[in-house]
């Protein structure tokens, strides 16, 4: 079990977790029908939306590194400072076009706080906890996502203006409880350093990182689309506001339910089968959406998948985190930067793609999330091969207590 004190910074980055994720995911249903009210066509739109993703796609391994070297800690309360204050600039009577820039800079803001918080879970947690401790993670921001988007929902009946402020709010909040139990600015809280050259080598390290940054893209591309078109399809079916919210808390709740199992099976079963299989049967949910008129079947199809995508989070940064005992930082900005821009790809194609038809970019969707994990299929067979001749999923020493 971690360390006194290690429990606690692990509870405060998961609460920091669950606070930024109620502000975040409070924004969400509302942020496509805003700019629509604003005046941008549906290509701008996914442009606006996708700014946030580019920057976010810019910034987290530049990110990654610099925590390294300054400390995670530091990373994260610049970080959701930084994305606070953009969040709350949306109050301001800027044009459509300026948004396009406080996109931007809240995605740096996430950014630099990513890939130090995901890091930042390993150094406190033992090799053989970390599936259920990733767990707590997914759990966290979807905790946040349930109340979130029916908090954004209720409050934009009484202006738009105060989803953002709420947002804002919440982001320094997190920031405010980081700063309080985050103890250490650690850099390193491992045996020996893993030489950069092992992350682009063949080493474990790098086989394991090549293949989550391929799964990381198919899966990237798939949200990217979902985050932009979503809202726009629900309204398709006559959704009100608070509806379109509820839709996102309704995905939400089994995702939350089914995470305990999660992160228990990513700690027993093999954790690059168990996010293989999450991710292609997630993915193959999407076609389903187009077909269906009733809105109550909407919310039975979407919780189905809210279930299945539970188990890729705890399980892809599990195997990730357990086969880098170094450099942490900068491989979570690796694969952030893949994500990203893999979603700044799908929301600003998501447009464009709802335009020629509803059905369209579920289709995408799908194909995006199979062709990416089938690709990634080599790769983490070879991370077994490695595994089975090196170290095993469980079989590093216990992770020292971070030095402050």
């Amino acid at each position: 079990m971690p360390s006194t004190r290690n429990r606690t910074a692990l509870y405060g980055l998961v609460g920091s977790i669950f606070i930024s994720g109620t502000g975040i995911g409070s924004l969400l249903p509302i942020l496509p029908l805003y700019l629509r009210e604003r005046g941008a066509s549906y290509a701008l739109l996914g442009v606006i939306v996708g700014a946030s993703l580019f920057a976010q796609a810019i910034g987290q391994w530049p990110a990654g590194l610099l925590a390294e070297r300054f400390g995670r800690r530091e990373m994260m309360v610049i970080g959701l400072v930084v994305a606070a204050a953009a969040s709350i600039s949306f109050l301001l009577p800027l044009s459509v076009e300026w948004l396009i820039a406080l996109r931007f800079v809240q995605g740096l803001g996430f950014a630099a706080a990513i890939p130090a918080e995901l890091a930042s879970v390993a150094d406190v947690v033992p090799p053989a906890q970390l599936g259920r401790a990733y767990g707590w993670v997914s759990g966290a921001q979807q905790a946040g996502f349930i109340g979130g988007p029916a908090i954004g929902g209720f409050l934009a009946v009484f202006g738009r203006w105060t989803v953002f402020a709420v947002t804002g709010a919440a982001l320094l909040a997190a920031a405010a409880v980081v700063f309080a139990t985050v103890r250490t600015s650690s850099k390193q809280a491992v045996m020996e350093p893993v030489p950069v050259t092992e992350l682009v080598g063949r080493s474990r390290a790098a086989i394991t990182l090549r293949a989550v940054v391929i799964l990381s893209i198919g899966l990237g591309l798939l949200i990217g689309l979902y985050d932009v078109v979503w809202s726009l399809y629900m309204r398709s079916l006559g959704a009100s506001d608070p509806i379109i919210g509820l839709s996102f808390t309704l995905f939400a709740l089994p995702l939350l339910i089914a995470t305990p199992l999660a992160g228990w099976l990513s700690d027993r079963w093999d954790r690059r089968w168990l996010a293989f299989g999450s991710i292609v049967l997630g993915s193959l949910m999407g076609p389903i959406y187009p077909a269906l008129t009733s809105i109550p079947i909407v919310f039975g199809v979407g919780a189905v998948e809210g279930a299945l995508w539970a188990f890729t989070t705890p399980a892809m940064n599990s195997f990730l985190m357990e086969a880098i005992p170094s450099r942490r930082s900068e491989a979570q900005g690796i694969v952030g930067t893949a994500m990203s821009t893999a979603m700044a790809v799908g929301s600003v194609g998501a447009g464009g793609l709802f335009a020629f038809g509803v059905g369209a970019p579920f289709y995408a969707a799908c194909i995006a999330g199979v062709v990416f994990s089938l690709a990634a299929v080599p790769g983490l067979r070879a991370a077994g091969s490695v595994r089975s001749t090196g170290a095993s999923l469980s079989g590093h020493p216990p992770i020292e207590e971070p030095s402050t």
